[in-house]
């Protein structure tokens, strides 16, 4: 571990998902992580209950949502039918976070799969399904956060991205978001790229795409493609908001 050769494993380096970060704080004191070697903390297949709680910005506590309090930390699972997180994940004032290969269901009152807020993070084939609230969330931040998500899917939860902010981007890579209550992105003043023939928004409730407040939302596929679709209102922008195809 001391030269980064071996990553952390969940189950034998620490007993549970809530024992990571408390060791990482340790071996990030020991030695410096960089985006290009970064610590990697595997989770093996299962399920992986996340039992700690964090308390928001407006000073609420959320159950089952683990804190990470460091830079350039990878996660990395088995796939996302092999391993599950039962809980969140909180990042603000953190970069060079990276998910992959895993699933994250939050079933807790007002439950969110990722929170991100003056961060940048990554996503690599990561299922955001099952939450109560949203499957990932990026509020209004003082600062650039951004986010890069590839083959992900965003599912069966209140909104499956929701997007804010003017210094706020995300890029979604062949991303499916679908069977949301109230919609599958939600964008207000953020800026949206939407890229590859799989992205799909579909089947949900409310709305496919809600663009709101001069955010924009762009989809680098040609208008022809059947990327929206199945949703109760498929596009929907206000207050100078805009959703276009650029293809």
């Amino acid at each position: 571990l001391s030269n980064n050769v071996l990553p952390l494993r969940v189950g034998d380096d620490v007993a549970t998902i809530d024992d990571v970060m408390g060791v990482i704080e340790i071996l990030s004191r020991r030695r410096e992580y960089t985006k290009l070697n970064p610590l990697v903390v595997l989770l093996g297949k299962g399920d992986h209950q996340i039992t700690s709680s964090w308390t928001d910005e407006d000073g609420d506590e959320r159950q089952t949502i683990l804190e990470v309090t460091c830079c350039n930390i990878t996660f990395v699972g088995t796939g996302t039918d092999t391993t599950t997180i039962l809980g969140g994940f909180a990042i603000e004032n953190f970069e060079n976070i990276t998910f992959k290969n895993m699933s994250v269901t939050n079933t807790s009152d007002n439950g969110i799969g990722i929170y991100m807020s003056n961060a940048k993070v990554e996503l690599f084939d990561v299922a955001l399904k099952g939450c109560r609230g949203y499957a990932l969330d990026i509020p209004y931040s003082t600062s650039e956060s951004t986010v890069v998500a590839t083959r992900c899917e965003f599912a069966n939860s209140h909104i499956g991205a929701a997007i804010k902010g003017s210094l706020t981007s995300a890029t979604f890579n062949n991303c499916v978001f679908h069977n949301n209550i109230y919609a599958g992105v939600y964008g207000n003043q953020s800026t949206i790229h939407l890229h590859g023939d799989a992205t799909a928004v579909h089947s949900n409730g409310r709305h496919g795409i809600l663009a709101m407040s001069s955010a924009k939302v762009i989809i680098h596929l040609p208008s022809n493609h059947n990327t929206i679709y199945n949703n109760g209102l498929d596009r929907l922008t206000n207050g100078g908001a805009t959703i276009t195809n650029v293809l």
